[in-house]
């Protein structure tokens, strides 16, 4: 009689403890995607002035430049001097914008570059996540630059 009991204690013991490691070691309660990259799509939006005259400057080229991605975003200003520049990239960091002259004194003089670093909680959110990896969009819209001419020769 004492085996059998000790046989049963022993089953009882350990189907409790398979079912504690299988719910504790597997996320039953809460689960997760084991592989992934949390990700937003990001739009600035803004507008490149001639520092002393106030009037938009063509072919500025707008550039989101990143530490890890080999290649970068990259579009230019359109006869407004108007860029809209969107990817998609880790959300909760800092952005880094750099506005350069792309075609020298042909859009009115030789400009020098600036540079605008905006946070993604400084932004404005435009679409919800999926609840999983990915954040949802975000939007700036006021990213301005205003360049100054440069004395330097072509």
């Amino acid at each position: 009689m004492k085996k059998v009991v000790l046989k049963t204690y022993a089953k009882v013991l350990t189907a409790f403890f398979t079912l504690l490691g299988t719910i504790t070691g597997c996320d039953y309660f809460e689960p997760r995607c084991e592989y992934g990259t949390p990700s937003a799509d990001f739009v600035f939006k803004g507008k490149v002035v001639d520092k002393s005259s106030q009037k938009p400057i063509t072919d500025i080229r707008i550039i989101h430049k990143t530490g890890y991605a080999p290649a970068n975003d990259t579009v230019k200003t359109n006869a407004n001097g108007e860029f809209e520049l969107k990817f998609n990239d880790f959300p909760g960091g800092d952005h880094w914008i750099y506005a350069e002259d792309l075609d020298g004194t042909e859009n009115g003089g030789l400009y020098g570059s600036d540079s605008l670093t905006v946070n993604s909680s400084q932004m404005k959110r435009i679409k919800k996540g999926d609840g999983s990896w990915y954040q949802g969009a975000f939007e700036k819209t006021d990213a301005n630059f205003s360049l100054q001419k440069s004395d330097k020769k072509e």
